[in-house]
């Protein structure tokens, strides 16, 4: 009881002033103080509930440890579920009856609550402003400084529900997309499965085996004999080559050689059994009537060995 005292004697100064701010505030804004008195705000009473509820279950002796020793570390309202504004809420939710050292603490208390709500609020730090404007809510309802910033707690309230609708909306968008993502890929399997049946070969059936052709007895062969193919005629032996005894050539005629003419006679030669030359016969001279009576002359008394056959032959004599 001193120790709560000696607190209340320190804060005095302070707790006087913010007061004095709290009486203006309320007188200025009555009508408003009322209209937001009798507003409760859920979601803050649920968040605060949970926390106070929480350490409601505390035995009391540890919750008055607790409370001293936030108060000791000047944890006044935070942080959330170890502060001693929340220690002393559970502490008189748990008596279940007015107890002067909890309400002293929670009037020394509350200034510092209030301090943090504006602070959290002029930083549009929606979540803290709310959570201390229930705890403030839940130590004193009809707290002037809740009339003083009501439209800003308003403004906050609207922006959380916002966000949670926002993030409700998100949520369903999240879930419809993954629904939709599973029904478009169980569509395209089953197409994929169509697909595959009509691209599937068709189902080969066993080859039909023909019935064995009937035997047919072969025909009977007939033989043939074959053509005798006589033996040819032996060649007769070929004539032995003539060879010559005596063949000298003809003499350049003197006026052909004095006249510088030169030429080419083609003479064919008949030769009888015994090797005799028997005839001459000029098949072509160059120029005519110049070497020919010198070649006949000549080849006439030419000489072979005889073979017993006669034979005809071909020279060509060149003067040059």
């Amino acid at each position: 009881m001193s120790h709560h005292n000696a607190i209340g004697r320190k804060r005095a100064p302070l707790i006087l002033a913010l007061a004095i701010c709290f009486v203006l505030a309320a007188c200025s804004e009555k009508k408003e103080e009322q209209t937001v008195a009798q507003t409760p705000v859920k979601t803050q009473k649920q968040v605060m509930k949970s926390s106070v509820d929480r350490l409601v279950e505390w035995p009391e002796k540890d919750l008055r440890a607790g409370a001293r020793k936030a108060a000791m570390e000047q944890r006044w309202y935070k942080p959330s579920g170890n502060s001693a504004l929340e220690y002393y809420l559970a502490l008189r939710k748990k008596l279940g009856k007015p107890d002067e050292s909890v309400d002293t603490a929670l009037v020394d208390i509350l200034p510092y609550a209030v301090i943090g709500m504006d602070q959290a609020i002029a930083n549009f730090d929606d979540k803290e402003a709310l959570r201390l404007e229930g705890l403030i809510r839940m130590a004193d309802p009809n707290a002037p400084a809740l009339a003083r910033v009501s439209k800003d707690l308003e403004k906050m309230k609207a922006r959380q529900a916002q966000a949670e609708e926002s993030k409700v909306q998100a949520e369903e968008d999240k879930l419809a997309s993954e629904a939709k993502a599973k029904e478009d890929a169980a569509k395209k399997a089953k197409e994929a499965e169509a697909q595959a049946e009509v691209s599937a070969p068709a189902p080969v059936s066993a080859p039909v085996q023909a019935a064995p052709a009937p035997v047919v007895a072969p025909p009977p062969v007939t033989v043939v004999p074959e053509p005798v193919v006589q033996a040819p005629a032996p060649k007769p032996a070929a004539r032995a080559a003539i060879e010559p005894l005596s063949t000298p050539q003809p003499p350049y005629p003197r006026e052909a050689l004095l006249a510088g003419t030169k030429g080419e006679v083609v003479a064919e030669i008949s030769i009888d059994g015994t090797g005799n030359v028997t005839n001459v016969r000029i098949i072509s001279a160059s120029p005519r009537n110049v070497f020919d009576k010198s070649v006949l002359t000549t080849v006439r008394r030419w000489k072979f060995r005889g073979n017993g056959e006669s034979t005809t032959i071909r020279r060509t004599f060149a003067f040059n």
